[in-house]
């Protein structure tokens, strides 16, 4: 059936795919990092297959789509590809030009591998901190960035080729709960969501966003019960009629919790007859049995999309080679560069002094995927790397997850008498380990210097400390910037994209030379 989206088990293409291919059975896919991907080399091989199966039957190009934002969710890394900042990052550089440039990137390294579709940019503006799953994905808690920066990033992809997908219609920025586990609602009325939540949309349609993928979370003020992915008022009535929307609505994964509603065909049942013309299968399993069971769910309208989207695939793709070209890698640096947001900077501390013979200690989570949409436990944080490419005598420290009171003394133990201890962290109000071993090096004086390396919401949870930098990301460019930004290489030019309640205002942001 035209109208879904399917993934497949291993990386090797099953045969019965590729056959139902070349028939016109299947027109999309959605791509995962690990389950389908070992590398970009491999997924430009899965991509040429697929196409290659579609031009033996006379059938336009597939759809192929994955997950591909930078920052915290990257569907595919390594090879040489470059490793973008992420949104947050943007967000905090403030620069409609970075964010276009941003874009390029992604459109071209995509399409170099055979994607031709991307689930991005995150339209939420993430006004809530206790925001489980969105957070860094966001520009930020301020709707006319998120407009600014959403439309940018969308010009810069679609400029190569490649469609965007701004998500997750109407929005999942002011939630508290992850829609992979439940079904978030958002209890406001039609004024607040119209000048907050779906000012980005707005934008991007008005931008000729090619793709729109709905959220699951509730909004009562359209629909009482149903999320949005399932909801007719909302993605017939409001997306397609009053914000006249004419491209494709896509589902996001119908495998999370909050979409599968009275059972799996009962859910994709819905998602279709809500307006929907493209559902993503993700891990559902038995894919060609459920595309067999809603074959008789036709919609002329959605397919004429669909076939106008395969149709406009650019057939000719960019060679490998310009994954992580030096162009490339000078655009992520500088987002990075740029993004670096000083929120104090007690007795200035900071540009770094340490002589020779003095010891700087690092300490730094150990990276964990906090969210289905997450893929940071496959980067390694070289903060400290960074760091003693200026400072020989750097001590590299790592913390688990919910350190015990032993792992949290050997970490306490081996920092004792450093000049300086930079500890970042990770969502430190969801880990008490953090939080602790912060609070006890204060307590012995040491002063450490805190680099918020997600959300800078962790300041919340130790409002004492003296210096407080913000990075958003844990990728490699971002870690330099860091080291430039504490080294007084470079100032410190981010701005905060979203408040600290009670600490600090969206929008500020010291700068140091």
């Amino acid at each position: 059936m035209l109208r879904l989206m399917h993934t497949f088990e291993g990386q090797i293409i099953p045969p019965a795919i590729l056959a139902a291919v070349r028939t016109g059975e299947i027109g999309a896919f959605c791509l995962f990092g690990g389950k389908n991907i070992a590398s970009p080399v491999h997924l430009r091989e899965l991509s040429a297959a697929l196409h290659a199966a579609a031009a033996e039957g006379n059938q336009p190009p597939p759809l192929i789509g994955i997950d591909q934002e930078g920052g915290q969710l990257m569907a595919v890394t390594g090879g040489g590809l470059t490793e973008l900042p992420g949104n947050m990052a943007l967000g905090a550089t403030r620069s409609p030009q970075l964010a276009r440039s941003a874009g390029r990137v992604l459109g071209r390294e995509l399409l170099a591998m055979g994607v031709n579709l991307n689930f991005v940019p995150c339209l939420d503006v993430n006004i809530n901190p206790a925001n489980p799953v969105v957070g860094t994905r966001s520009f930020g808690d301020d709707p006319a960035l998120v407009a600014e920066l959403g439309v940018a990033l969308i010009e810069g992809i679609q400029g190569e080729g490649v469609l965007a997908s701004a998500k997750h219609f109407p929005g999942h920025g002011d939630t508290n709960a992850d829609s992979h586990f439940d079904a978030p609602v958002v209890e406001h009325s039609r004024q607040r969501i119209e000048v907050v939540e779906l000012r980005p949309f707005r934008a991007a349609i008005e931008a000729g966003v090619g793709a729109i993928m709905s959220g699951h979370v509730i909004y009562p003020e359209f629909d009482p019960s149903a999320p949005a992915t399932l909801s007719r008022a909302i993605l017939t009535d409001l997306l397609r009629g009053e914000l006249g929307f004419g491209g494709l609505v896509l589902t996001d994964a119908m495998d999370m919790a909050a979409a599968l509603r009275g059972g799996v065909l009962p859910s994709l049942q819905m998602a279709l007859n809500a307006g929907v013309d493209l559902v993503l299968l993700a891990h559902l399993p038995n894919q060609m049995a459920l595309d067999a069971a809603l074959a008789n769910l036709r919609n002329p309208a959605s397919e004429a999309r669909i076939l106008k989207a395969r149709q406009a695939i650019p057939r000719e793709l960019p060679a490998l080679s310009l994954l992580g070209s030096a162009e490339h890698a000078a655009i992520a640096q500088e987002i990075a560069d740029q993004s670096i947001t000083l929120v104090r900077n007690g007795q200035q501390q900071l540009p770094l002094q340490a002589g020779e013979d003095e010891t700087i200690v690092v300490v730094v989570p150990r990276p964990a995927n906090l969210t289905p949409a997450d893929t940071s436990a496959l980067v390694q944080i070289a903060l400290a790397d960074a760091i003693r490419a200026r400072h020989a005598r750097t001590v590299a420290l790592e913390l688990p997850r919910s350190a015990n009171d032993d792992e949290l003394a050997a970490v306490l133990e081996a920092s004792r008498g450093a000049a300086h201890v930079i500890v970042g962290t990770i969502n430190a109000g969801d880990d008490p380990a953090q939080v602790a071993l912060v609070e006890a090096l204060r307590e012995r004086g040491d002063r450490p210097l805190v680099i918020s390396l997600r959300t800078p919401y962790d300041l919340a949870m130790f409002p004492g400390v003296e210096t407080y930098l913000c990075t958003y990301s844990i990728r490699p460019a971002s870690m330099e910037a860091a080291a430039r930004v504490l080294f007084g290489e470079i100032p410190a030019r981010g701005l905060l994209p979203c408040a600290i309640p009670g600490i600090a205002a969206s929008g500020f942001g010291l700068v140091v030379a």
